[in-house]
């Protein structure tokens, strides 16, 4: 009898561990949220919601993709920030709410302790476009220029505090250059203005654009982004005019709470890897006029880490504030 008890001990003991490893390794255990801390319909939207989809397909679980926008993003950042480190609260954002909000303006969340940086799914390159008002045929003709009309050039950019004015900031900095900031609220009242020649210069995503510079509206001079567009193979990023510093982009990325266990991020990586490798969401990416993510794991919070110190430098020499 004693022998007997001690095998159905053992046998349970047993099926306790293959249990706990199972729900270890079970990532997710229950629906998945993906918190967009934006309003629905532009580029990070689509992309948590692709992103939502094809995750559902990966994982065979409910993914609910929730819009928390306000306060520069910080509102749904926050609100994940304060979440279980389980993987069923996730962000989807730039990192800009992590690398220039908390810059700007005081966040409840610490953003190098608060969040985990998970993967990088997609990036939306910025393209620095001259408008009809600027007489010149490429970048360095635009250096040249700006150096000798000292606020002669004014740029638009779809707000303050944003990707496109930051990254304006680091190449007038960088090459020595003082040219106007002009902010407007969104990329389209910025293009409105750039076609009307209200400003020589347009700092804008660079999908708002393609179909002007084909029209031959604008003249792109160069794209804030990892690689050159397949739409302008003849434009050079950032990094290839030796400014590698103003090489800003938005870098979409998915975030979770810190303290993120390895049962959990290590299942939610391998599954983010295969989600943005599908069929669904590279289709997505060339529709839209995007670009791969960037990195994931260790790779990619260094990178957050990288850009949080240099938006530190560049908004305290350049004296930017928010709005």
């Amino acid at each position: 009898m004693k022998k007997k008890t001690l095998l159905i001990q053992a046998a349970g003991a047993a099926l306790a561990i293959m249990a706990g490893g199972a729900m270890a390794e079970g990532w997710p255990a229950k629906p998945v949220t993906l918190v967009v801390p934006y309003t629905a319909g532009g580029s990070a939207d689509a992309i948590g919601r692709r992103l939502g989809d094809v995750l559902r397909k990966e994982t065979n679980v409910t993914v609910i993709v929730e819009n928390k926008p306000g306060a520069g993003a910080s509102v749904g950042t926050d609100f994940v920030a304060r979440a279980q480190p389980d993987g069923t609260t996730l962000l989807l954002a730039s990192t800009s709410p992590l690398t220039i909000f908390p810059h700007l303006a005081k966040t409840n969340y610490d953003p190098m302790k608060d969040l985990t940086p998970v993967a990088s799914v997609a990036v939306a390159p910025v393209a620095i476009v001259a408008t009809k008002a600027l007489p010149v045929k490429d970048f360095a003709g635009l250096i040249d220029y700006a150096k000798s009309h000292p606020e002669g050039v004014r740029y638009g950019t779809p707000g303050q505090g944003t990707v496109a004015h930051i990254g304006m900031a680091a190449v007038t900095k960088q090459t020595g250059t003082q040219m106007l900031h002009v902010p407007y609220r969104g990329n389209s009242q910025a293009l409105t203005d750039g076609l009307g020649g209200v400003v020589e210069l347009l700092v804008v995503n660079s999908d708002v654009v393609l179909p002007h510079v084909a029209n031959g509206a604008l003249k792109p001079l160069a794209v804030m982004a990892p690689q050159r567009l397949a739409a302008w193979p003849d434009v050079p990023t950032m990094a290839e005019l030796k400014l590698p510093e103003a090489q800003y982009y938005s870098n979409f990325g998915v975030f979770a709470p810190a303290n993120l266990p390895a049962t959990v991020s290590q299942p939610l990586l391998a599954a983010l890897t295969r989600a943005v490798a599908s069929a669904d969401f590279q289709d997505l990416l060339a529709k839209s006029y995007l670009q791969p993510g960037t990195a994931s794991g260790d790779a990619f919070a260094k990178q957050v880490q990288a850009e949080f110190a240099n938006n530190a430098r560049v908004i305290k020499e350049g004296n930017i504030k928010a709005d």
